[in-house]
């Protein structure tokens, strides 16, 4: 199945990787780090030519369920000393990544933790659903958006809670780890912002129970407001954390979020909750 191959990639990739390499790669023409080279760098220009093969392969792969996935011309580029970070678009892979790859980021990572994990039902029934609704849509960004709503609607309803915690959990290992700053649901709220999907939000409440209000969220829709990326982007910030959503009153869409440790382990609306 496709999780499993990209699996495979993504750990040859981070077989190359060197954390105090001076090379990476990006795009030649936009400059934008692309999945899933993430913050990889790489020893030497041999070894980050070979890692840019890989990322063409897994970019490859990922155009089996969606062939609209964005071409790029990956290059491999050299750090300006030993601990400068890149200028410009490549400083924060997750806020100068545009939303299709924001999307196919956490989907591929979704499909190989269901791939690898045992979940192949599940997996399959993401693509059929997917496959048949794109049939109806030409917009490559409306196709991305799909793609994620697709996930959330297949796995809210043939996964249970616990399940559904297992696959979020282990999807955000296999991204690149996230500083855990301060308020880690602003910092998550930032992210997914930055990356075209939600224009502005609000939160308020006390820690153990907030309120978020989203403004222009791309992935909200008449029934439901999409949970997910906001659970994976928590997760990378705090892996294991407990995550609990459920739906707001009002007229615009949110959610109410807890996250908590591990003790209190009740998992809730981990993909999606009613709208409001």
């Amino acid at each position: 199945m496709v999780g499993r191959t990209l699996d495979e990639i993504r750990r040859r990739l981070g077989e190359h990787a060197s954390p105090d390499g001076r090379y990476y790669l990006a795009c030649a023409r936009t400059g934008e780090r692309p999945v899933p080279s993430g913050e990889h760098r790489f020893p030497d220009r041999e070894t980050a030519t070979r890692a840019a093969d890989l990322v063409d392969a897994y970019r490859d792969e990922l155009r089996r369920y969606d062939p609209r996935l964005p071409h790029y011309d990956v290059i491999v580029r050299e750090l300006p000393s030993r601990t400068a970070a890149p200028d410009g678009p490549e400083r924060d892979h997750a806020g100068a990544a545009c939303r299709s790859e924001f999307c196919h980021e956490v989907t591929a990572a979704v499909f190989e933790t269901l791939s690898g994990g045992g979940f192949r039902d599940a997996e399959r029934a993401v693509m059929d659903t997917y496959l048949d609704a794109a049939e109806t849509v030409t917009d490559p960004d409306d196709l991305c958006l799909l793609l994620l709503q697709s996930m959330g609607a297949v796995l809210d309803e043939t996964l249970d809670a616990h399940e559904q915690e297992v696959v979020l959990n282990r999807a955000a290992g296999r991204l690149s780890p996230a500083p855990a700053g301060a308020d880690a649901l602003d910092d998550s709220l930032a992210t997914v912002a930055n990356a075209g999907l939600l224009a502005d939000y609000s939160i308020d409440g006390p820690a153990d129970a907030r309120t978020v209000s989203l403004d222009g969220y791309a992935l909200s829709r008449s029934r439901h407001v999409l949970t997910l990326p906001v659970a994976v982007e928590l997760l990378r910030r705090r892996p294991g954390a407990d995550l609990r959503f459920a739906p707001t009153s009002g007229d615009r869409p949110g959610f109410r979020v807890a996250l908590a440790d591990r003790a209190r382990h009740d998992p809730r609306g981990l993909f999606r909750v009613a709208a409001p």
